[in-house]
């Protein structure tokens, strides 16, 4: 790390733009933006892990493991522009440079509420944060109005969305994906074992993908789940098209699923994933509380054995998940 520290300082001045890319699951949504970006210059790359960056000769990658080296590249910053999918700058050890002027962006990795499910202040240092819908953009307006904040707000495209419809399926499509949030209690609950019991004796095919802070937090471990009879879903990037359904309980990926497939996502109503306990003192609405209904359709714990019939149903008779011009309407009106 101390060599990579010294290293980068000495080619720091051969780039103005850079990328926090903390680990690669995060690298899965910032890379649209940073393809982008090596279009018209070169750039550099921060991350916490090792990324494949396919031989990209416009991209210079430096990974940093320990926090104390981590913290010093981040305060000794001197970039013109640093571009992070990771929230609660100057809260963690992700901090605003003491020696340059640095702007710091933000880009979602999610379409999910920016009130719920992050920290308080987890977007005041920065200098710009991207919305992607109507509803992020009113609750980032309201989030700069309470905190008084200076921070510019600007819409633009979810374009994980727009690389996830361009993928292709290279096998045999599989039946269902599990892939819950983490901070649900869906394994405590074991919703996974009640699933896979229900899936079995319809021979419907699934796989399971945790979060990777399921992981972290140790909700669950690999082993564990390998044990208990589960084929994983532990690809390096996810792809949607490969599965006609999809199970969640409150993670945003049923609004990834829906705006690239076009289809309803099954959702179990889990304990509410919560970050942020003063979000009902927001007046707007969490879009994955308004859009859950819309997009999905909701079954209680109980009700599991529900969700596998209505779904067992659905593909003998093909039905359609949305009327007309219903789903274009309403991802117009939503989303940018």
């Amino acid at each position: 790390d101390l060599k990579n520290f010294i290293f980068y300082k000495k080619v720091e001045k051969n780039y103005t733009v850079g990328f926090f890319c903390e680990n690669k699951f995060i690298f899965n949504y910032l890379e649209p933006y940073i393809q982008n970006k090596v279009k018209k210059k070169k750039i550099v790359l921060i991350s916490f892990e090792n990324i494949d960056l396919n031989n990209n000769d416009n991209v210079k990658l430096f990974v940093f493991k320990t926090n104390l080296i981590r913290e010093l590249i981040f305060l000794t910053l001197k970039l013109k522009f640093l571009y992070s999918s990771t929230p609660d700058l100057n809260n963690t050890i992700f901090k605003r440079s003491k020696f340059s002027n640095c702007k710091y962006i933000y880009l979602q990795h999610s379409p999910v509420s920016l009130n719920l499910i992050y920290r308080e202040n987890a977007f005041d240092f920065f200098d710009a944060v991207q919305v992607i819908s109507n509803y992020q953009l009113n609750e980032m307006n309201e989030i700069k109005k309470i905190n008084s904040l200076k921070l510019k707000v600007f819409k633009s495209k979810y374009l994980f969305v727009e690389k996830q419809k361009k993928n292709k399926i290279q096998d045999e499509k599989i039946d269902v994906l599990i892939a819950p949030s983490w901070n649900t209690q869906f394994y405590k609950l074991n919703c996974h074992k009640i699933l896979k019991r229900f899936l079995l004796e319809k021979n419907i095919t699934f796989r399971l993908r945790p979060h990777p802070m399921s992981y972290l937090k140790n909700e669950i471990s690999k082993d564990k789940i390998l044990n208990e009879g589960f084929i994983l879903d532990d690809t390096k990037y996810i792809n949607f098209l490969k599965y006609e359904n999809l199970i969640s309980d409150w993670s945003g990926i049923f609004i990834e699923y829906s705006l690239i497939t076009k289809k309803k996502a099954y959702l179990i109503n889990t304990p509410k994933k919560l970050t942020n306990e003063k979000y009902k003192k927001y007046k707007n609405k969490p879009i994955e509380i308004f859009l859950r209904d819309k997009l999905g359709k909701t079954y209680e714990i109980e009700k599991i054995s529900k969700l596998i019939e209505e779904m067992t149903l659905k593909k003998s008779q093909d039905n359609r998940d949305f009327e007309n011009n219903e789903f274009e309407k309403m991802i117009q009106e939503t989303f940018y």
